[in-house]
């Protein structure tokens, strides 16, 4: 599988080297909407209620991506025990 960021990377990519358009990107390809069409009159009854993941523009559903604040832990900060020897 493909990881999102590196598609929605691929996409931009197509757009500012004027390949597409943004708006073309809203549309479906037309293999998918044969592959939906092939599904949906299948013989076998189980794929024709198999459902497609929806298409999606990846490039208008940007969502920001979850930050996680790595901070220190408090016991990084703790100060060392020296332990008292007798010899």
């Amino acid at each position: 599988m493909f990881d999102s960021a590196t598609v929605r990377e691929l996409l931009q990519r197509g757009i500012d080297n004027v390949w597409c358009t943004l708006e073309h990107l809203d549309h479906p390809s037309d293999g998918y909407c044969r592959l939906q069409a092939e599904v949906s009159r299948h013989i076998i009854p189980e794929l024709r209620d198999m459902q497609l993941k929806p298409y999606v523009n990846l490039l208008r559903d940007l969502k920001p991506p979850v930050r996680v604040e790595a901070s220190p832990s408090p016991r990084d900060f703790a100060p060392a025990v020296d332990p008292e020897f007798d010899f």
